[in-house]
């Protein structure tokens, strides 16, 4: 796909620029330099009014002015009902010109609409809407390049650009302040290209990461219902085989820490977390903890329950407890923050030596 450029910007004698306007006598020749480079590097150009104040229309006859341009390369973008047959060219090479008119008749709706579209935006001279659609494409990572010797707002664009993050770098934002001088047009085009290609990067590897998330998610997912599956089996494999206290035991256990493992995963998928190795293994001890006061309670109370029948009702209600408590790991840690240590009594004192009491 060809990159698409909007030039913007204005350079009107009659108009107050903060700050002011300079080198305003070759601010021409660079606008038509500017569309050929964007010719030269096979790139399209979107522009939105044909007004002598704007630059655009210097820009559309540089871009013209290349021997080979291909049909609707240029996007004119104006506001419904508005003029847009004084560019240059327009009625000579109509194949060359892809008119597409936007709802509504202010132009700032089709404007910050196409921002949207465009691979970079070149800023020459300008005032407030300049200096917004330069805030636009700092804030959204739009490609941009601020012609600061100019002035007007693109100066004070690229005085911005010096302290905010964007994807030129910063000897990149050094040479968008030079003078305009041979190349410089050449050098404008190929910024924005590595400018473009940086914000490709980055997008490609947020999509990588966000896709090892997701893989990420979807292992530790699986995890969790094998365990689930593992907690649950100790109900039959309990009952299948011949009663005693060894293997009434380790269904208890591997059940509670399979289902508080589960539990933990369970509860990191529902909060969309990513680091689901690390919740398991807390959930796993949370499992653990809530399964030995659980079973010790039913020890206290019951000393033969493991060997008898009891083991394996019981094994219901520990997988259950197991589940909860991994689920809700971070209140059984902070139940177990908040328990004092018992205190121990207090030793009794020792009677004195005959010797000491002697004075001896």
């Amino acid at each position: 796909m060809r990159p698409l450029i909007a030039v913007v910007g204005s350079a009107d004698p009659g108009r107050t620029y903060h700050p002011a306007l300079a080198d305003m006598e070759i601010a021409p020749r660079a606008c038509e330099e500017i569309g050929t480079a964007l010719a030269d590097a096979g790139c399209d150009l979107v522009v939105y009014s044909s007004e002598a104040q704007f630059v655009e229309d210097r820009v559309v006859s540089g871009y013209l002015s290349h021997g080979d341009v291909a049909p609707g390369s240029i996007q004119v973008r104006p506001p419904y009902g508005a003029g847009e047959k004084d560019f240059p060219m327009l009625e000579e090479r109509p194949e060359v010109f892809d008119v597409r008119y936007e709802s509504g008749d202010d132009w700032e709706s089709s404007f910050y609409r196409s921002l949207r579209e465009v691979h970079g935006v070149v800023l020459i001279g300008g005032g407030r809407s300049t200096l917004i659609t330069g805030m636009v494409c700092l804030a959204f990572g739009i490609p941009v390049y601020a012609v600061a010797c100019f002035g007007g707002a693109s100066r004070r664009v690229w005085d911005i650009m010096n302290r905010v993050t964007h994807h030129a770098a910063r000897h990149e934002v050094s040479t968008m302040g030079a003078e305009w001088g041979p190349g410089a047009a050449h050098r404008l085009v190929q910024l924005l290209r590595t400018q473009q290609e940086r914000k490709d990067e980055q997008q490609l590897q947020e999509t990588r990461s966000r896709r090892k998330a997701a893989w990420r998610s979807a292992f530790g997912i699986t995890v969790g219902l094998l365990l689930l599956c593992l907690g649950l089996g100790m109900i039959p494999l309990t009952y299948a085989v011949d009663a005693s206290a060894s293997i009434n035991l380790t269904g208890l256990i591997v059940g509670a820490l399979a289902t508080g493992t589960s539990g933990a995963i369970t509860r990191n998928a529902f909060d969309r977390g990513e680091h689901w190795a690390r919740t398991a293994a807390l959930g796993m001890s949370a499992g653990a903890v809530a399964f030995l006061l659980f079973v010790s309670a039913q020890l206290a109370a019951s000393p033969e329950i493991l060997s008898g029948e009891g083991a394996r009702r019981l094994l219901f209600f520990v997988l259950t407890v197991g589940f909860v408590s991994g689920f809700t790991f971070d209140a059984v840690y902070g139940r177990l923050k908040q328990a004092e240590p018992p205190i121990p009594p207090p030793s009794m004192p020792t009677s004195t030596p005959p010797s000491a009491a002697n004075g001896g």
